[in-house]
């Protein structure tokens, strides 16, 4: 059986178009049919049946479909495994990240831990804090490292990380290295506060600005990339972590807003795991020989 016809049955299940498969397989519409038509033959049964301009599996193509899935999936997982060890890897380590996380400590942290351990293949997923743990309890991951405490049954969560808070504002367009602080009741007075930047810390913050002004206008913005590129367009103020921020302010496209009197909480990094697998300890260890 020719693994090629496989694909072609596979992506044409899924598209359900013999026209969209030559597309995405970059194939001859003809050339697509000829691959199904020798499958078919070979497996002595009919796998789709047209409807329209489109095509259906028939009640045979169902019950071959996860199969000829698993054997390309096993074939691809070979082809993946022969390429590490022919790199050198012999060892996978799957971290998931928060996209906060992914942009300021990790780069520093896997720069390290490759050194240490070239033998281990990193393979990084990013996404948003909240889905981290399930990531980790489907296994999918070997840890996370997320900005928001998991209390997932089955699941360890440590804090390994804390770190302060800072308000900021757009520049004011003088010289910022010598441009007086800015007042925090000016700020609210004059922007708009960007909210919910950080699954952890805006309701206790809110509640406290709320209590000192009143009338302090917000607009909810979820990512922080997004936010710092309000911050730097004039369009409202923050408050981040120190980290996200550090570039920003260091170089003067944000400002600094002075409030001593403002309790502030810190934003928090966590590690997320189920079963310590020997890549993961010794991540671990490597990141908190940095911190």
């Amino acid at each position: 059986m020719n693994l090629n016809w496989l694909y072609t049955f596979v992506t044409a299940a899924q598209f359900e178009n013999f026209y969209k498969t030559a597309e995405r397989l970059f194939l001859s519409q003809p050339t697509v049919t000829v691959h199904i038509k020798q499958l078919e033959k070979e497996l002595g049964t009919p796998l789709f049946e047209r409807k329209g301009r489109n095509i259906i599996l028939t009640t045979y193509g169902k019950e071959f479909l996860p199969h000829a899935t698993k054997i390309i999936e096993t074939l691809s997982d070979g082809l993946h495994h022969i390429e590490n060890v022919r790199q050198g890897y012999h060892q996978t380590l799957s971290i998931a990240v928060s996209p906060l996380i992914a942009s300021t400590y990790l780069p520093y942290w896997i720069k390290k831990f490759i050194r240490y351990y070239p033998e281990v293949e990193v393979i990084v997923h990013v996404m948003e804090s909240h889905l981290i743990a399930e990531e980790i309890e489907r296994g999918t991951a070997h840890l996370g490292l997320a900005r928001m405490e998991s209390k997932t049954l089955g699941l360890t969560c440590v804090k390994i990380y804390e770190e302060p808070l800072k308000i900021v504002a757009p520049h004011d367009g003088g010289d910022w290295e010598s441009s007086i602080p800015l007042d925090l009741e000016t700020i609210v007075n004059k922007e708009v506060l960007l909210t919910y930047n950080h699954p952890e810390y805006w309701d206790a913050v809110l509640f406290e600005l709320k209590h000192l002004y009143r009338h302090v206008r917000t607009m909810k913005v979820t990512q922080v990339h997004v936010t710092k590129r309000f911050i730097e367009e004039g369009i409202g103020f923050s408050i981040l972590p120190r980290s996200t921020v550090k570039r920003e302010l260091a170089e003067g496209r944000m400002l600094e807003v002075e409030a001593p009197f403002l309790s502030l909480p810190t934003a928090s990094t966590y590690v997320i795991t189920k079963d310590k697998s020997e890549q993961a300890s010794q991540f671990m260890s490597t990141v908190r020989s940095l911190i």
